[in-house]
């Protein structure tokens, strides 16, 4: 079986094509960036920023994502790092776990049951390396400007609001409110809440803004972003800022995660 057949026996078409897209994204980065390096020096690079995006699904309580869900997922992500020559130990057999689950609940198809064993061989194997840089994916985002979104990060919620798009609908232009939140915040908890500004070498606090490249789908198929408002005309209140250095900081959904880390922590 190819990786492909594996994935459509999912039938969670979305599901499979943001995995697809993030694991590209992460693995043209650690190629270009690591061209002298390996299979697991570039996996080194993509999981863990993989798996801070993922388990907002995979860690999430059953309530808010259900278990099938949970499943798909898992196996998902393991047979597109198979597809792109990667593959964890612990991924692998959480995906293997998964198949079990999944057929025991009889949540997919005859077909699946029936190759079941051959998709746990195909999992299994050694992956093979590729040979050249995958394609970047497609830049376009269904977020629209005045969309004030939560993004979750390591157990945390950082609340922000969207100023405009770069492009075509290409990627949003992102400020941070100040705070985080122990739980994706409402609107009401922002009312007066001043920006975050990003601190510098010379120690002086500025406007941050981040264009988000890879923020596509709404609802996030992650369960890391999560709209909390719409048609929200007022912005952060940043005049206790010193000006920004530039427009705005490009960035995508794996390089904004090292900038609230910094930001906030």
């Amino acid at each position: 079986m190819t990786h492909q057949q594996i994935l459509d026996k999912l039938a969670a078409k979305y599901l499979v094509q943001s995995i697809d897209d993030d694991i590209s994204r992460l693995t043209w980065y650690a190629m270009a960036y690591d061209k002298q390096g390996n299979q697991q020096s570039h996996l080194t690079y993509i999981l863990p920023k993989l798996l801070l995006r993922w388990n907002c699904i995979l860690h999430a309580d059953s309530k808010e994502v259900s278990e099938h869900y949970k499943q798909k997922a898992v196996l998902a992500l393991a047979v597109t790092l198979h597809k792109y020559g990667f593959a964890d130990p612990v991924l692998t057999q959480n995906a293997i776990q998964a198949i079990d689950l999944l057929n025991q609940e009889v949540v997919l198809s005859d077909g699946f049951f029936r190759k079941s064993e051959e998709i746990k061989k195909v999992i299994s194997a050694a992956p093979v390396a590729l040979k050249r840089k995958p394609a970047m994916p497609e830049s376009i985002t269904f977020y629209r400007p005045k969309d004030v979104v939560s993004i979750q990060l390591d157990g945390k919620f950082y609340a922000a609001y969207i100023h405009k798009l770069t492009g075509p609908n290409e990627a949003p232009i992102i400020e941070f409110y100040e705070g985080e939140f122990d739980c994706v915040p409402i609107i009401q908890d922002l009312d007066n809440r001043k920006a975050k500004g990003q601190r510098y070498n010379d120690d002086k606090e500025r406007i941050a803004r981040f264009a988000i490249y890879g923020m596509k789908y709404m609802p996030d198929l992650a369960n890391q972003i999560q709209l909390i408002g719409a048609c929200i005309e007022s912005t952060p209140a940043n005049e206790h800022l010193t000006a920004s250095v530039g427009l705005y900081t490009m960035s995508d959904l794996f390089d904004i995660q090292s900038d609230i880390q910094q930001m906030f922590r």
